[in-house]
């Protein structure tokens, strides 16, 4: 079983533009080249273990879905909904908390 280079770039670059940050921005930011990044998005090059981990935590992305793609139980929804929640100010986290709670509370009554 090999990793799905292709899968693991389109997931890159799905969460860097999630968040609204240019290739070199990321590449500055994880310690590469832009070339090197875009190389990686396209599915070009494969990412050492350090690059790797530095794209998951800058992009606050799991690895889990690129490794385990048969596994679809909803984690890409959660993480994408936690990249989401990484930009909002503290007002509007305690609004979405207290529309969660309430979501949930009416489900289990």
């Amino acid at each position: 079983m090999k990793l799905d280079v292709k899968l693991l770039g389109a997931a890159i670059k799905n969460a860097r533009m999630e968040k609204k940050i240019t290739q070199e921005q990321l590449a500055e930011m994880v310690g590469i080249t832009s070339i090197h990044l875009k190389q990686l998005e396209s599915g070009r090059r494969k990412p050492s273990i350090d690059v790797l981990y530095a794209l998951s935590r800058t992009l606050n992305i799991s690895v889990d879905s690129i490794f385990f793609p048969e596994r679809t139980d909803g984690r890409d929804l959660q993480n994408k909904i936690e990249r989401s929640l990484s930009n909002c100010s503290l007002h509007e986290l305690k609004v979405i908390y207290t529309t969660i709670s309430a979501m949930t509370e009416k489900d289990t009554q």
